[in-house]
């Protein structure tokens, strides 16, 4: 007999809520995202990485073994692995009755739902957690311990701050993040991500030196320790915010204001390659940049970050231009918190590159939906954000090999003919509201991008030996351009294909390829998601 629980929320029904916290927990989405049939992977970009992360804290969670949980087309969605933890769960334990308020209690590193839930709900049927220590209680007789010192509780203080930013940057569960677990071999922190935490701990807890070189700081006590003895020496800790001195200027050498100084720019899919290039191009110029990044998190992050550091203005949004709830959220966060846009630059981008015969209905679909509908819907959702500031400017983004044949690129020339379409038609509709648009039509460039192609190298080699001048484009020839077309001395261009491909698009012998031979039964393809 199933178990009743009050308020007529059923077991599946709590489960789910966990699970839904324990996928916020991983990936920092909003909750109200984070649906029961929400594809995981195409709805929400959450990649196979960010899935086992989730697999296992949701194992530590309900305390099973991660290789029972759901897996492959029976784990697509958070409804569909809410059902199969429900089902392992109710094989595997018995129904518990209603709890007293001691049988309630919930453990440390127990799910934000769960905390909520605890006094109005029974638990779940699951099996004690082996790693949580009973919650002592006045009434529980407590081993002989030592009492808590001034130095032991400022000890514990510091450890709990280092914890938190680790959880922090590295978006791990607090629970995991235990004393003696090395950083590195146990929980999987690279020394990438481990100096990302000790830039922050140097900047936050006033830590001087940071670590040695010849220091190997394996685990959290290990970094505390180093605090502690760099803190037992060191002068009073100074002010967080330091002001420098103002110096007056002299009115003959004041700094002319920047170029797009007091200005608002959105650059969809900036989290890494070209994107993120344009972005710090536009920071740099003193606009305000709106990084936005979907499959690459992290990534976009990681830019507005680069662009403070370096001095300049700039937010991270999180979302795919091919969802319109994402969409939704993206430019009423702007239009609240920014007041406006002048600058819009339609990058994010997904499509096959290929064979042309292996191009599956569902690959159409997804780079339609980016790279056609996706600015589409970012352009109209721009209009009245950049209407409201007198006007301004978008640039969509394309390829060269739109009017022409390049092996591989069937999926994306056909969608970016599309894209250029859709520019000459934004061109006319919105020029009333003083709105021009313009694409940048970009051939091979250097970077990520062209080691995605079967045969990279030779193709690389090929591609230079057609270009006029022997050199092919980087991801700075594309951002002056965009830059150009944004700004006022392009004030009479609109509809207009700007292709900057070093000419190579003039040319014939680079992009009529020696087939390669096809090995049956192999699939070559590989998936180009630059950041839906």
């Amino acid at each position: 007999m199933s178990p009743s629980y009050p308020q007529g929320i059923s077991s599946s029904a709590q489960v789910l809520e966990r699970i839904r916290q324990c996928a916020a927990s991983v990936t920092r989405y909003p909750l109200d995202i984070l649906t029961a049939e929400a594809s995981l992977e195409d709805e929400l970009g959450i990649d196979s990485v960010k899935l086992a992360e989730i697999a296992a804290v949701v194992a530590r969670e309900f305390n099973l073994s991660a290789d029972r949980l759901p897996r492959g087309a029976k784990a697509r969605t958070l409804g569909a692995i809410a059902e199969g933890v429900a089902s392992l769960l109710a094989e595997s334990a018995p129904v518990v009755a209603a709890p007293s308020m001691e049988a309630s209690a919930v453990a440390p590193g127990a799910s934000g739902a769960a905390r909520g839930q605890a006094s109005v709900a029974a638990p779940l049927p699951v099996a004690p957690r082996s790693v949580a220590p009973p919650v002592a209680s006045e009434a529980t007789p407590r081993a002989a311990a030592p009492s808590v010192g001034v130095a032991s509780a400022a000890s514990m203080d510091l450890e709990s701050k280092v914890r938190a930013v680790f959880a922090r940057v590295t978006r791990y569960p607090e629970e995991l993040l235990t004393p003696d677990a090395d950083l590195e071999d146990e929980l999987g922190i690279d020394s990438v991500k481990q100096a990302e935490v000790v830039a922050v701990l140097i900047k936050e807890l006033g830590w001087e030196v940071g670590a040695k070189p010849s220091q190997r700081l394996r685990t959290l006590s290990a970094i505390c320790e180093a605090i502690r003895a760099q803190q037992g020496t060191a002068p009073e800790p100074r002010p967080a915010v330091e002001q420098a001195p103002v110096r007056a200027a002299s009115p003959s050498r004041s700094q002319p204001p920047l170029p797009f100084e007091g200005k608002v720019a959105l650059v969809t899919g900036s989290g890494k390659g070209i994107g993120k290039v344009i972005a710090m191009r536009l920071a740099s110029a003193g606009a305000t940049v709106v990084v936005n990044s979907f499959h690459s998190r992290d990534d976009g992050e990681r830019t507005a970050q680069e662009i403070l550091a370096a001095g300049g203005k700039a937010l991270h949004l999180w979302g795919s231009v091919a969802h319109e709830e994402h969409l939704e959220r993206l430019f009423s966060a702007i239009g609240e918190r920014l007041g406006g846009l002048d600058f819009l630059v339609c990058n994010a981008s997904n499509g096959l590159i290929g064979p042309f015969d292996r191009i599956a209905p569902r690959d159409w679909d997804k780079a339609f939906r980016t790279c056609v509908t996706g600015t589409y819907e970012c352009a109209m959702r721009a209009r009245p954000l950049m209407a409201r500031r007198g006007g301004g400017a978008i640039v969509t983004m394309s390829t060269s090999m739109s009017q022409r044949y390049m092996h591989d690129l069937g999926c994306q020339g056909v969608v970016k003919a599309a894209v250029e379409s859709l520019t000459r038609y934004l061109a006319a509709e919105l020029a009333p509201e003083g709105i021009r648009t313009n694409c940048v039509s970009a051939g091979p460039v250097h970077g990520e991008l062209l080691g995605m192609f079967p045969e990279a190298p030779a193709r690389v080699a090929r591609w230079e030996a057609a270009t006029p001048g022997g050199q092919l484009c980087t991801a700075d020839d594309v951002a002056d351009v965009t830059e150009l077309l944004l700004g006022s001395r392009t004030q009479r261009v609109n509809g207009a294909i700007w292709v900057v491909d070093g000419g190579l698009s003039g040319t014939v012998d680079g992009l009529l390829p020696v087939r390669p031979a096809r090995v049956h039964g192999h699939d070559d393809r590989a998936l180009l998601a630059l950041d839906a």
